[in-house]
């Protein structure tokens, strides 16, 4: 006989209930591991001698929001509940984090001398941009807080601090936090600081963006600056430099103008609000149209040419004769491995039926082997060292009686010149770039589609005007659908997806 089931017993049937009536109620958690929670907490055992207080700013998606295709309103309710859920739990975590650290948090028990540090989400709730404006002293024990927490976060780009009291410890620090993490945007606007070197920002970093608008900058430190944008220094990531309402001069643009000459990463230069007049405007248009190459500049030409293809013959060799080696291995491995079923075989069979047939294929097997090894390396070596990159590369010079020209830069896109000493001088010489630069078609470089010179010493109406214009306008509409473009091919890829 089967044994009997035991039955369920009334308080056996009521837990059972009671635990599925809980699954559909979640806790709210506390999110210890965000950097705002930590960063309090740090400031308060490292004894910060400032208040730290923390907001929380949530910055939408243009695109994403675009990319949003309308929700039934079944689907629109459930997200309202959703949405209702989430925001009574992030309330009783922000109680709970307020009950833990009251006095960072309260703002009116907050002593005078204070810091607001913004942090800023995505829609996806994570952090991307850490801002601190109007700061009257930023300890360095903050920065120094924050270098050690910032690159857990792998998501945050952009770090802004904006009208500031800094010191030479904040840039030294600043440079530290952007070796260290995926930052790629560095705004200082309106925190000046005299003879500061802020090429140090530039070194080993992966900085894009920066922007150093009213930073109180002179032609010093403007040549400090741009001896990093020149070909094979530090700088060569940075695509966006904002200089605007500053003190550099034609001399600061004449240092800029020499690193245009093999910068071709930098896409936007903004140098507004400056005392600039025509012969500093004169040094940086003459780099965007032809110019003739000095003598060094041949020299280190040829000698990088020869080390690229020196590095690549080495890298080919040595991962030729790794493939061979591992190759090598694997083949001895197998051998081993089927030794035991070789044995069971006869050595009669083994000779008549395969060793003809061994002795055609080896060398076509040999060959397609080393054929596969070669392109291996070939593979792998193109993917450490990349293409060849050259300023001057073959295809962007010219040689005219034994002169060798360069077809000037390419790469710059925006140029903003407005409010300096500019008169109709430079009207000219911007009208010839632009038409000498809409005569050459080269791949991936459009030349300039926008030039700013708004508040100079210009007429009111000339011809040379109104076709800079007109030729802008045409650049730009051709910009603009390059973009929409390129905007569609990814709507699909969504779509698709």
């Amino acid at each position: 006989m089967k044994p009997l089931k035991a039955t369920k017993s009334v308080r056996s049937i009521r837990s059972t209930r009671s635990l599925r009536s809980t699954k559909g109620f979640v806790e709210p958690k506390v999110d210890v591991c965000s950097l705002d929670n930590i960063l309090l907490v740090a400031c308060v055992k490292f004894n910060c001698p400032y208040s730290v207080l923390i907001r929380k700013e949530t910055k939408e998606d243009e695109y994403y929001k675009s990319l949003k295709q309308p929700e039934s309103k079944a689907k629109h309710k459930r997200t309202d509940v959703d949405a209702q859920i989430k925001s009574q739990a992030s309330n009783i975590a922000d109680t709970v984090i307020s009950d833990e650290i009251p006095s960072l948090i309260s703002t009116t028990s907050l002593p005078p001398n204070s810091i607001t540090i913004t942090m800023i989400y995505d829609h996806f709730n994570t952090l991307t941009e850490i801002c601190i404006c109007q700061a009257k002293v930023i300890p360095r024990i903050l920065l120094i807080i924050i270098g050690l927490l910032v690159p857990h976060y792998r998501n945050l780009t952009k770090f802004t601090i904006t009208k500031s009291h800094i010191d030479l410890y904040t840039i030294y620090e600043l440079s530290k936090i952007l070796k260290a993490s995926t930052i790629t945007d560095l705004c200082l606007d309106g925190s000046p600081l005299r003879g500061a070197d802020y090429s140090k920002l530039l070194e080993g970093t992966n900085l894009q963006n920066l922007s150093l608008c009213r930073c109180n900058i002179h032609d010093d430190t403007c040549k400090l600056i741009a001896s990093k944008l020149c070909y094979t220094a530090s700088g060569q990531n940075l695509l966006l430099l904002n200089l605007s309402s500053n003190h550099v001069t034609d001399e600061g643009a004449k240092d800029i103008a020499y690193a245009l000459r093999t910068n071709r990463h930098l896409r936007y230069l903004n140098l507004a609000d400056n005392h600039i007049t025509d012969d500093g405007a004169g040094y940086i248009l003459d780099v965007l149209i032809e110019f003739s190459l000095s003598y060094d500049e041949i020299l280190n030409m040829r000698q990088r040419r020869i080390e690229y293809f020196k590095c690549k013959e080495s890298l080919y060799a040595k991962y030729l004769a790794e493939c061979r080696n591992s190759s090598f291995d694997e083949i001895s491995q197998i051998s081993r491995k089927s030794s035991v079923k070789r044995r069971k075989t006869s050595t009669t069979t083994l000779r008549s039926k395969s060793s003809a047939k061994k002795d055609k294929e080896r060398p076509s097997t040999a060959s397609a082997t080393e054929d596969f090894f070669k392109t291996k390396a070939e593979m792998m070596t193109a993917e450490i060292l990349g293409p060849y990159e050259n300023p001057f590369h073959p295809e962007s010079i010219k040689i005219v009686d034994n002169y060798v020209y360069s077809l000037g830069n390419m790469t710059l896109a925006y140029l903003n010149l407005a409010y300096n000493d500019l008169s109709y001088i430079s009207i000219k010489k911007i009208h010839k770039v632009i038409l000498y630069q809409n005569s050459i078609s080269m791949p991936n470089h459009r030349g300039l589609i926008k030039i700013v010179i708004d508040g100079n010493n210009l007429p009111l109406h000339c011809t040379d005007m109104t076709n800079i214009e007109n030729l802008m306008m045409r650049n730009s509409w051709r910009f603009s659908s390059k973009i929409a473009d390129m905007n569609r091919r990814k709507a699909r890829k969504v779509e698709n997806e």
